[in-house]
């Protein structure tokens, strides 16, 4: 030992110590930047460090016109930042028009329209519509309404406060739903004639007739109208076709009708001035004397109304010869201008008539309904004296044109129509008419001639 130096290997601890025996470095270690510090216990060690660099620009971000976007790390550090430059306007647009808002300082507006009101309360914007507006629970339009695709109303009532419907369908179909003919199908309308009334046209379901009404005090909202001759309603139309039937009452004879539902076969009919055609019975003919070939009628009795003989006289025609008392009948009045004659043919000899001789007379063949003379021999007054008879035989080829006129006993129709009805028309053709529709009647046309047709007005 020394006073101050120990030489020797020591081992334990020392009570004191300024330093270490051997130096160390102190490092930091992380997302910071720092240098490693030596330290011997002699003196402090300082470390300085600062966080790692990111890559992050320094500066401001975002702005009027900028946006920041920053990314940021686990740790909570920003790794990238950047601007993204926004727009200071705001475009708008409407079904009609367009414009633009200041978005740094701009204000938009929502403005309402018809029946719709618009308010701002707490950074909300709320629209309003008012009862104009249809809505499902109702609504009213008070201008035009175009819907150009169909229009499906599903409730029980159609109300229209309106002058005029008009529409291109030109039929209307009306109760559809009627699946089991249940109710009545037609139209009606409201009148007020001191009381409110409905009229109306209307197919029964009961009997499946066409009905007019007037009258009604009962609203047919239940699609069904009582119908009996209370409220019966009057047309007043043209009729011309159908078949009439069933009437309620006779047509009066004012409107072309008789008056009455029967007639008696075989009756004549009268008219009574403005009331019903009167039925007259057969008439009774008394008669006095019989008439004949030599009789002539003196006197008539006629029944006033239908022109009927009631009675007559027959009497015996007697001209006494002392009433002819001069003078020969000359030939111009129907005589012979003779006052005898010889047995014999008489014959005008120009100037009256006078006895022939007596012919002889030669028949070849005989005479019969089937034969016919085919020669004949006269003398010079004309008188035959010798014939020669042969059958009549005329085969139908040997009629060979023409049509066999009304004045020869025929029609002067060459084909007939099936089921026609002749009718003579003065030395020409007969005419005929035909009908394939059921219903005609056979009537008189303006030029008088027959024509089936439909009755269409007139007094029957």
């Amino acid at each position: 030992f020394s006073a101050t130096h120990v030489y020797a290997s020591l081992y334990g601890n020392a009570n004191t110590a300024t330093r270490l025996a051997t130096p160390r470095f102190i490092n930091v270690t992380g997302d910071v930047d720092a240098q490693a510090v030596s330290f011997d216990g002699s003196a402090n060690a300082d470390i300085t460090f600062e966080l790692t660099n990111t890559g992050v620009t320094a500066g401001t971000y975002g702005g009027t016109t900028n946006i920041p976007t920053f990314v940021v790390d686990a740790d909570g550090r920003v790794t990238s930042a950047a601007n993204v430059a926004i727009s200071t306007t705001l475009s708008i647009a409407g079904d009609t028009g367009t414009d633009s808002v200041a978005l740094n300082g701009g204000t938009l507006t929502f403005e309402g329209g018809d029946g719709i009101t618009s308010t701002v309360t707490d950074d909300k914007v709320s629209l309003a519509v008012d009862n104009t507006v249809f809505r499902s629970s109702g609504g009213t339009i008070s201008g035009d309404l175009a819907v150009t695709g169909n229009l499906v109303i599903s409730g029980t009532t159609i109300t229209q406060d309106v002058t005029t419907v008009q529409t291109e369908d030109s039929l209307l179909k009306l109760a559809a739903n009627n699946v089991s003919d249940a109710i009545d199908i037609g139209f009606y309308g409201q009148y007020n004639d001191g009381a409110t009334k409905f009229a109306g046209l209307v197919r029964d379901a009961t009997d499946g007739n066409f009905k007019l009404f007037v009258g009604e005090t009962t609203d047919p909202t239940t699609n069904t109208v009582s119908y009996d001759s209370s409220n019966r309603a009057t047309l007043d139309a043209n009729i011309t076709g159908g078949t009439v039937s069933g009437l309620s009452s006779d047509i009066s004879v004012s409107d072309g009708g008789t008056g009455v539902s029967t007639f008696t076969a075989g009756q004549i009919l009268v008219g009574n001035g403005t009331g019903a055609l009167v039925q007259k019975s057969n008439v009774t003919q008394t008669a006095t004397g019989s008439l004949a070939v030599a009789n002539t009628i003196t006197a008539l009795s006629f029944d006033a109304q239908t022109g009927g003989i009631t009675a007559y006289t027959s009497q015996a025609i007697a001209i006494s010869t002392d009433q002819v008392t001069s003078g020969t009948l000359p030939i111009a009045r129907g005589g012979t201008n003779q006052t005898s004659f010889t047995n014999g043919l008489v014959a005008f000899n120009g100037s009256s008539l006078a006895t022939l001789p007596n012919t002889t007379y030669t028949q070849t063949g005989t005479l019969g309904v089937a034969n016919t003379i085919s020669s004949l021999t006269v003398d010079a007054y004309g008188r035959t004296t010798a014939a020669t008879v042969s059958p009549i035989a005329i085969d139908a080829s040997q009629i060979t044109s023409g049509t066999l006129v009304t004045t020869r006993g025929g029609t002067g129709l060459s084909s007939f129509t099936d089921k026609g009805v002749f009718y003579a028309s003065s030395t020409s053709a007969m005419s005929q008419v035909s009908s394939s529709t059921e219903g005609h009647l056979l009537t008189i046309n303006a030029s008088g001639a027959p024509t089936f047709a439909h009755l269409s007005g007139g007094t029957f």
